[in-house]
């Protein structure tokens, strides 16, 4: 028994067995430009007729400015406190609330009622045809009725509303409005029921819904899909058709963006926008303003005695000391604590004020509390530090400090309260409009350009991944070198597919051999089985050129008819493979086999054949597949008179042995197809046949059945010196492959290579392929 012998052929180096590398990658795409420029077309065409048909897309926007809040909003603040701004929102911690302000149901809500956002109509279209005549109408134009189906819109129809108010039940749900003759319109449920009729023009209620039409554009019986939409999915569909964000960070200055496809109305909801954050930012303003007016005249009393107070004490004291001027010691203490007791003043009117409006736990009134404790501590050291001076000085000090600071407070307070009076009645807030939104005369989508690139990059991408997938996951093997790398069976050739061939092949179908009657020289039929007798050969001159008999011409073999064909020059290096291994082969005899059926094994057979008896050798051709076998059919010879008749002892075998018109080639064909093919091959008769052969013929070729359909091949193997293995271009799969190589191994024989069968002409292989046609060419010209 023969063992496996693998050859470890040129496998590339650098590389782990079923790496797909880059350049393979490259190699694919170069051998399916055809299919990668379909789907870069279709992609392209695609997002060119997108980018030309689609709607345009128009964007306008406004500016506004979010001025800070006061910081001296009673009016008392020192100017050190001020330009500190404590408890004040910095301008970067006001945008991002202003920005929500600007996207609060209060202020969308006005503009969502002002251009009917609540409320969608669109006319009833054919399908798809509908969509297509809207493409083509004209602006402004009602267009004709397609096949006189007036019940569809096909462009031009529009349906102006004026006010449509329906019951919470009929909320998002369509309506059907039917345009009738005379001005006069239907409104139906979704159910069909009418609800109401009416006159375009004039209000219509009825069974709880109100509806105005304002005007109608459209083919009497032409149908309207109205729906009155809820304000919260209004007002949230708005939202997804604008944007507003900062346009600088830290620069209180807004844009407020608005997409839609009317030039003109972009520009007025955008406009219509600012103005609403607008007058929202005046009435938070004038709120704010009559609280702080209200709590500035409730302290006004209260104040205004503290002031008579510390005033009176101030000149009793005074006149009771009889000073009028304090020491430069006390001029001092004064400079200090005069500006401490006003901030210190002014935090505890702001206390009370927030108190009005938060717990006191609130974050808002706990930091009002850590600024007063802290300046009491610093109240009681500049006190400290006047302990010192006399109680007289001090005490005047201390007096001088109540009064002026009283005075202050009382003064500021009530010039805020004029202030405010006046501020509240005007009609400008916290903002202000920068910038008002004009009309777009440019769409912002589609990006023509982008879109075209962009869908031809994206085609690109998906034929890329769809070959790659066919490859790895839809068809076989389509790489000879997948064989090499992976499972290291060296490839003895690569053979392109031929046209020539597929004639043949079709004149082999259309033209089929008939039958002969049976004729046998050894025993009559149901007679014993008779002994395999010597044959003789006649001898030649092995290493000339043979004279190719008229006869040849008939044949229908690829290497007889087109001998220079690019199929049989590759066929041509399998041939000197092999002749370059019987020298290391056990014996003479090849195997041809294959994982599944259609790979071409009987092409290969009786071309290599034809191609081994030209160059001298004495070659025996036997088709073993006593299955499905159709060798003969290629000499234009029928099947019976062939191995199955041997093997059961009808048919002597130097009867079987028949010649094909190509000097040195002899030929058995599989015979007639026997019930127990595999069984017949097991007899012994089959071995010993097998062996005479051998030694009275240069070589062998016996071509079986696929190795992964039946056993056949398996029982052969191991009487073969050399098994070759015929695989076909995208037919199996690495898996089959895989499995063969083991089956082959696990019947003992001896694996030399494999023939890659009908490879398609690629651009990876037309610089070999236009080598051979070159050399062809230029073999054909010489004779």
């Amino acid at each position: 028994m023969n063992t496996l012998y693998v050859n470890n052929g040129p496998s590339r180096p650098g590389k782990d067995d079923g790496e797909f590398t880059a350049s393979d990658m490259l190699r694919l795409l170069r051998d399916h430009l055809g299919m990668l420029f379909l789907f870069i077309g279709i992609a392209a065409a695609l997002a060119t007729a997108y980018a030309f048909l689609a709607r345009p897309i128009y964007s306008s926007d406004v500016v506004v400015r979010v001025d800070p809040p006061d910081p001296n909003a009673l009016g008392i603040a020192p100017q050190s406190q001020m330009q500190m701004g404590q408890s004040l929102p910095t301008v970067n911690q006001l945008a991002p609330a202003e920005i929500s302000v600007m996207q609060s149901r209060s202020v969308l809500e006005p503009v969502v009622k002002q251009f009917h956002f609540d409320i969608k109509v669109k006319p009833k279209t054919f399908p798809v045809l509908g969509q297509i005549a809207e493409v083509f109408a004209k602006k402004g134009h009602l267009a004709p009725a397609w096949f006189g189906l007036d019940a569809y819109g096909w462009g031009g129809e529009q349906l102006q509303l004026g006010r449509l108010d329906v019951p919470p039940a009929l909320e998002d749900q369509k309506l059907d409005l039917v345009l009738l003759d005379n001005n006069q319109y239907e409104l139906r449920d979704p159910d069909g029921e009418m609800i109401l009729r009416g006159t375009i023009g004039r209000p219509a209620t009825a069974n709880g819904v109100s509806i105005l039409v304002n005007g109608a554009t459209g083919h009497p019986g032409v149908h309207f899909d109205v729906t009155r939409l809820n304000t919260l999915d209004a007002i949230a569909l708005m939202k997804n058709t604008m944007k507003v964000a900062e346009s600088a960070k830290d620069t209180g200055v807004v844009q407020i963006t608005f997409n839609a496809d009317d030039p003109a109305l972009t520009a007025d909801v955008a406009n219509a926008l600012g103005q609403a954050y607008l007058t929202a930012a005046v009435q938070a303003r004038q709120a704010n303003d009559t609280k702080t007016l209200e709590f500035i005249r409730g302290e006004l009393p209260r104040l205004e005695r503290d002031l008579k107070t510390a005033e009176g004490n101030l000149s009793a004291f005074r006149a009771k000391s009889q000073s009028v001027q304090p020491i430069p010691e006390a001029q001092a203490y004064l400079q200090g604590s005069i500006v401490s007791m006003q901030q210190l003043a002014t935090l505890k009117l702001q206390r009370t004020q927030a108190l009005q409006r938060f717990q006191p736990s609130s974050p808002q009134v706990v930091n009002l509390d850590q600024q007063i404790a802290e300046l009491e501590a610093s109240n009681k050291q500049i006190q400290q530090r006047f302990d010192s001076m006399p109680a007289s000085e001090r005490q005047s000090a201390t007096l001088t400090r109540d009064a002026r600071v009283a005075e202050t407070i009382y003064m500021g307070m009530v010039n805020k309260a004029q202030e405010l009076s006046v501020r509240r009645a005007s009609t400008s807030g916290g903002a202000h409009i920068v910038d008002n939104a004009l009309r777009p005369y440019r769409p912002v989508k589609p990006n023509k350009s982008l879109v075209i690139v962009a869908g031809t990059g994206l085609g690109f991408f998906i034929g890329t991944f769809f070959i790659f997938l066919r490859r790895h996951a839809m068809i076989g093997v389509t790489d000879p070198m997948f064989v090499e790398r992976r499972l290291s069976v060296p490839v003895l050739g690569e053979v392109l597919y031929s046209r020539q061939q597929a004639m043949l092949d079709h004149e082999i179908a259309v033209s089929p051999v008939e039958h002969a009657p049976l004729t046998y020289s050894g025993a009559e039929s149901g007679g014993a089985p008779r002994a395999l007798p010597h044959i003789e050969l006649p001898e030649h001159d092995a290493f000339a050129m043979p004279h190719v008999a008229d006869t040849d011409r008939d044949a229908r073999v690829l290497a007889t008819r087109y001998p220079h064909d690019p199929a049989i020059e590759a066929l041509r290096a399998v041939r000197t493979e092999l002749y370059r291994d019987l020298a290391n082969a056990p014996n003479n005899i090849v195997m041809l086999t294959g994982p599944i059926p259609s790979a071409g094994k009987s092409f290969v057979a009786a071309n290599l054949s034809v191609l081994l008896a030209e160059i001298g050798l004495r070659v025996l051709l036997i088709d073993g597949d006593m299955r499905r076998g159709h060798i003969a059919s290629f000499f234009k010879q029928s099947n019976p008179g062939g191995l199955s008749e041997v093997l059961k002892g009808e048919m002597a075998l130097g009867d079987a042995i028949r010649y094909v018109g190509v000097p040195g080639l002899s030929f058995i064909s599989c015979g007639v197809y026997p019930e127990n093919p595999s069984e017949l091959l097991m007899m012994p008769g089959f071995r010993n046949m097998l062996a005479r052969m051998s030694d009275q013929f240069d070589l062998v070729l016996l071509d079986t059945p696929p190795f992964l359909v039946v056993t056949d091949a398996a029982i052969v193997a191991s009487d073969a010196g050399s098994t070759v293995l015929v695989l076909r271009s995208g037919i199996q799969s690495e898996e089959e492959i895989e499995e063969t190589v083991k089956k082959v191994q696990r019947a003992g024989g001896r694996l030399v290579g494999s023939v890659f069968n009908a490879i398609p002409r690629r651009p990876s292989n037309r610089r070999s392929y236009g080598y051979a046609a070159a050399y062809t060419s230029t073999f054909k010209s010489m004779n």
